[in-house]
């Protein structure tokens, strides 16, 4: 038996970047539904008995229409035109917190051949011979464990397969596990001939019948060395291949220490920094560490626009120096919102507007000047 696992598509993340494609979607949705429906078309070709999807195909609770029937159409021709049995179960982006709030994913289970688990509640599905055990994100860590512990294969004459969105029990890079994170003992997964994990965005074994496929693009600058895609797996005897999508280029430039410089130069580091690398329609971020003030109000503007063209995305992160470094002028210069909104002036395109007028005008408002 061939099994396709993907998991955390995330439709709908990146609206916030602003250039929009005539879709109406932003340039950035665009790139994570491409690798969506790259992900759907391989799968479709490799034509394995069963698809699982571990949670997190929407960004949001209540995505938009266009989504909803962008994401319909996908399902629809994994499950029914072509015939792949489909599982999906809802994960903590796209599970209401309220329990009589139904799942968007709710919405396609007219689809055939599509399995739906959601609302805090397990399913246990027959398909090809497997027994499906999914197990959704649920209202809380306790609703999750009572499930799981209800997840106990009886029948050894078939595969049992878990589907679930967590955290994986001793995972390390879950050390830090922030609160209402959900986990799943690796006692539960042991249980299972395969577990199709979701939430961790990155594809990685953790027990020997475990995988996470990872996210189907990259969402945060930690993932820009992570392949993406989705696995193959063949139950008996277990093998499992990871099949690549294409995703947008990130780049995390190294630490710039601005100490000393003016303006010009620190942009001219950053231009020589980004040279270095194929920036050019990537998802760049350069952090500047030390930034006077004085260097802010002589940044060349123009420039910095110049490579922030080049690029699809320039995150530049500008980290002031010490204020214990920066001489006392009053209680003008002490609100984090002066510095704060003094840097976005230096930084932006004003349209021709005079920066430094504009930075007196916020200085003398937000000190509570008349």
């Amino acid at each position: 038996m061939r099994i396709c696992h993907l998991s955390d598509s995330h439709l709908g993340a990146g609206e916030a970047y602003g250039r929009r494609t005539p879709g109406g979607f932003s340039e950035r949705q665009d790139d994570i539904i491409g690798a969506f429906v790259e992900a759907v078309d391989k799968i479709i070709s490799l034509r394995p008995d069963i698809c699982l999807h571990a949670g997190d195909l929407f960004h949001q609770v209540r995505p938009s229409n266009r989504l909803l029937a962008l994401a319909g159409h996908q399902l629809h021709r994994l499950a029914d035109e072509h015939g792949i049995p489909t599982v999906i179960i809802t994960g903590n982006h796209d599970s209401p917190r309220q329990p009589h709030v139904g799942a968007a994913l709710e919405v396609f289970a007219h689809i055939r051949n599509l399995y739906i688990a959601s609302g805090s509640q397990r399913q246990v599905f027959q398909i090809k011979g497997a027994t499906i055990w999914a197990v959704p994100h649920c209202l809380s860590g306790e609703v999750l464990g009572d499930q799981l512990a209800q997840c106990r294969p009886n029948d050894s004459s078939s595969p049992n397969i878990l589907v679930a969105h967590g955290v994986a029990a001793g995972m390390p890079q879950f050390r830090m596990v922030e609160l209402g994170e959900q986990e799943i003992p690796l006692e539960v997964i042991n249980r299972f001939a395969y577990t199709a994990l979701g939430h961790y965005h990155n594809f990685v074994q953790v027990a020997p019948r475990a995988w996470y496929a990872g996210s189907t693009e990259r969402l945060s600058q930690s993932e820009r060395t992570s392949p993406k895609g989705f696995i193959e797996v063949t139950i008996d005897p277990l093998q499992v291949k990871f099949h690549e999508v294409t995703c947008r280029e990130m780049i995390d430039v190294p630490v710039i220490k601005a100490d000393g410089l003016r303006g010009d130069q620190i942009v001219e580091i950053i231009e020589e920094r980004l040279a270095e690398q194929k920036f050019a329609g990537a998802l760049a971020r350069v952090t500047v560490e030390g930034v006077s003030e004085e260097a802010l109000r002589t940044i060349p503007r123009e420039r910095l626009a110049a490579l922030k063209e080049k690029a699809f995305n320039l995150d530049v992160r500008w980290n002031r120096q010490s204020t214990a470094a920066l001489p006392d002028v009053g209680h003008r210069a002490a609100g984090q919102v002066d510095r704060g909104f003094v840097e976005y002036l230096q930084t932006a395109d004003l349209h021709g507007l005079d920066p430094d007028r504009l930075t007196r005008l916020a200085d003398e408002y937000l000190s509570g000047q008349d």
